[in-house]
């Protein structure tokens, strides 16, 4: 499944954690959003990770799920689409 992920950090270390950490696991579309293709135990784990990077009281951290059939039909203006990443092996 696609998750977009986004954040709005209140302090620059946490941010900077946070993002390190997201880099590893998805695609940076926008500078505090990013695209993740995998499946719910996976994004469990991701926002169990955040959780712990984040200050609850004073940070924003939201995973929106897009299901397949949703992904498939993005509204979108402009020239930006939603990327779909393909595995791929290195030899």
């Amino acid at each position: 499944m696609i998750y977009l992920v986004c954040y709005d950090i209140a302090e620059r270390k946490r941010l900077q954690r946070v993002a390190r950490f997201l880099e590893d696991q998805g695609l940076r579309v926008q500078k505090s959003f990013f695209q993740c293709d995998v499946d719910a135990q996976r994004m469990a784990h991701i926002r169990r990770e955040v959780r712990k990077l984040i200050d609850e009281k004073e940070d924003a951290f939201f995973i929106y799920p897009l299901c397949d059939k949703c992904a498939q039909h993005p509204l979108s203006d402009g020239n930006g689409e939603l990327l779909k990443l393909e595995p791929f092996e290195i030899l």
